[in-house]
């Protein structure tokens, strides 16, 4: 994306203030000045000043776990490329005739890109049970499974997906508020939302396999053929390893304009995730490589006011059929369920 496309989204500076030698005693300080948004792939430079015009012997820069060196010289230059996306802290490890100073500096990194904008097409529109708190939805041989939430109200289902009837159920313990769910071979894993808890089924019999532990909330969850991957309503995607659910890395979510928060149910689909931003009628593509979201589709109008109610909840449930590379879309207390296909508008 060219500078003059990026201004069209306005201009923020970006200030590192030099802190004096003489507040904090210190014999350096570092700089530098920003015109408009920090993107992936942009290069910073920063300047190791002193008020003698001394030149250091070395500056280390530590970010993201990367370390650069530079020799005898009052200018570094990082650059974004190798970063993951979001805020940073920069720390510059300065070394001077045998002393080292420390100065700390904050970067927001935005994705370089600008969401492309997905159509959808209405296939077909099946029966989707209105007292269903849809939190976290599974295709597999023309059933779903669907964790339903609300404290009291939460289940595990396996639902047919053309005539919307339940056919097994579980219910969760009223002390659970169910979650996301999805499927690693035979296993359903169902998060929950606040009480640090990811249970395990068998996915033929509904038998609880057991229980671990999780240190955030759960909102929403998928598998990406190697981890499962969990939002818990922020920014972040979590990469549990499936056989003890340890937690291996996370990843933040950006487009070209800042943070995209409130991820909520998630589908894995071809190399990218789908989420849902809750409280919208949003999804979002996003690469799991690097944070960035590639694209939107926004189903505002997809459920007809015929079937809308004050009951109705907010859109929340994607699952993804691979044989028919159709998506199922449907809502928190909604009476329908949509197959939909998505694709880029031609230009």
């Amino acid at each position: 994306m060219n500078r003059i496309f990026r201004n069209i989204f306005g201009v923020v500076s970006i200030l590192f203030v030099v802190v004096s030698c003489s507040d904090e005693g210190r014999q350096f300080s570092v700089s530098s000045s920003l015109q408009g948004m920090l993107y992936s792939g942009d290069s910073v430079v920063f300047d190791v000043v002193s008020k003698r015009s001394k030149t250091p012997d070395s500056v280390v820069v530590e970010v993201d776990g990367k370390r650069l060196v530079y020799e005898h010289s009052n200018r570094c230059v990082l650059s974004t490329e190798c970063l993951t996306l979001g805020d940073k802290t920069v720390a510059f490890l300065v070394y001077y005739k045998g002393k080292k100073e420390k100065n700390l500096r904050s970067l927001r990194i935005l994705s370089d890109i600008v969401p492309a904008q997905l159509q959808y097409e209405v296939v077909a529109s099946y029966p989707h049970d209105n007292k269903a708190y849809t939190q976290g939805l599974q295709y597999e041989n023309g059933k779903f499974y669907e964790s339903d939430g609300l404290y009291g109200e939460s289940t595990l289902r396996f639902v047919d997906v053309k005539t919307g009837k339940t056919e097994r159920k579980s219910d969760v313990e009223e002390r659970y508020f169910a979650e996301g769910l999805t499927l690693v071979g035979d296993t359903l894993y169902q998060l929950t939302w606040r009480e640090q808890t990811v249970f395990l089924y068998d996915k033929h019999t509904f038998q609880r396999l057991g229980m671990k532990p999780i240190a955030t909330e759960g909102w929403g969850m998928c598998f990406d053929g190697t981890y499962i991957i969990v939002s818990d309503g922020t920014e972040y995607l979590y990469f549990y390893e499936p056989q003890d659910f340890t937690l291996h890395h996370k990843v933040s979510v950006f487009d070209n304009l800042g943070a995209v928060s409130r991820l909520n149910e998630l589908e894995f689909v071809q190399g990218f995730v789908y989420a849902n931003i809750y409280t919208t009628d949003k999804i979002v593509k996003i690469n799991p490589k690097n944070g960035k979201v590639a694209a939107e589709i926004d189903f505002t109008n997809l459920l007809s006011d015929q079937y809308r109610t004050e009951n109705i909840d907010v859109l929340n449930g994607i699952a993804w059929n691979q044989d028919s590379d159709h998506f199922y879309v449907t809502g928190k207390l909604w009476p329908r369920l949509f197959e939909v296909r998505l694709f880029y508008k031609e230009k």
